[in-house]
């Protein structure tokens, strides 16, 4: 025990350390996603890519499980170093679970994995990593094109109302497309005025105080911590939807989670999710978050 608190102090400093022991200890672990019984066939003995991470949410505790079932989850990070993983070394060093070999671990934009094959994962997870991405449709179009046919999507994002996002209002679909067409880069700072209005620093505690926050959301580019856009279910179905996966499953879950889960398709062939972008869809019903329902 001395040794991992060791590690994770040199690696991530005293603030990781603080919010490694909270999360361990202190913060409740949330119950499976309901989903998870009948889609844990699309992770058993299979492999897969994490873009960010490793994230709590796949372990034996969190919210679905992957990483225990799984045969291998391979890894992309933006960075050498980042806010929330410390130093990160390339090769086979991303250890998703302590009973498996590592997988191997990449450094790369999400929206640019040349380095990696088409069609080579059977699932790709991410997990609140989308909305630190200036452009999303560009990351997903790399993240479908490394899936193989019939490969699953695992898509988690915070839902506004549960986080520091929920005095801005929800991007538009229409938006994510403009900027898709307009070649974003990552380096893009269009949302800072938004952010610095309406960002709710009471419930972000960790960046600080207005200066500190602002100074950060500054360099942006090396730490990418801010939100470029804001997200409610419906948003997510759309993105989904608008990138030509089948939906599988739609969640939104308490405290700040949504969580969608899509096939590739194989040859072109269209998906069928009227039923989940309709207004009685029934994840609408079934949402904890109020601006679902309107």
């Amino acid at each position: 025990m001395f040794k991992k608190i060791l590690s994770k102090f040199k690696t991530k400093g005293i603030s990781g350390l603080v919010r490694a022991v909270y999360s361990r200890v202190f913060a409740p672990h949330p119950n499976k996603a309901s989903s998870f019984a009948t889609l844990r066939k699309f992770f058993q003995n299979k492999t897969g890519m994490e873009i960010g991470g490793a994230s709590a949410v796949f372990t034996e505790p969190g919210l679905f499980p992957i990483y225990p079932i799984a045969l291998r989850v391979d890894n992309c990070n933006f960075g050498n170093r980042t806010v929330w993983e410390g130093v990160i070394e390339e090769g086979h060093t991303f250890q998703f679970d302590p009973k498996k070999f590592p997988g191997q671990q990449y450094i790369a934009e999400a929206t640019d994995l040349e380095i990696i094959p088409s069609a080579n994962y059977d699932f790709l997870l991410s997990s609140h990593v989308i909305e630190h991405i200036a452009n999303p449709i560009l990351a997903l179009t790399e993240w479908v094109r490394i899936l193989k046919d019939d490969g699953v999507l695992v898509l988690l994002l915070p839902h506004k109302d549960g986080t520091f996002d929920h005095r801005r209002p929800v991007t538009t679909m229409q938006h994510l497309i403009e900027d898709f067409n307009a070649g974003m880069a990552e380096d893009d700072l269009t949302h800072m005025p938004e952010i610095m209005a309406l960002h709710d620093l009471e419930r972000d505690p960790e960046a600080g105080d207005f200066g500190a926050f602002k100074s950060r959301s500054e360099k942006n580019f090396e730490n990418r911590c801010f939100h470029h856009h804001v997200f409610d279910t419906h948003l997510a179905v759309s993105l989904v939807d608008y990138m030509g996966l089948q939906i599988l499953a739609v969640e939104a879950i308490r405290p700040m989670h949504i969580l969608v889960l899509a096939q590739k398709t194989v040859n072109g062939v269209l998906p069928a999710n009227s039923a989940y972008l309709a207004g009685s869809a029934q994840y609408r019903r079934a949402s904890p978050f109020k601006s679902d329902h309107l």
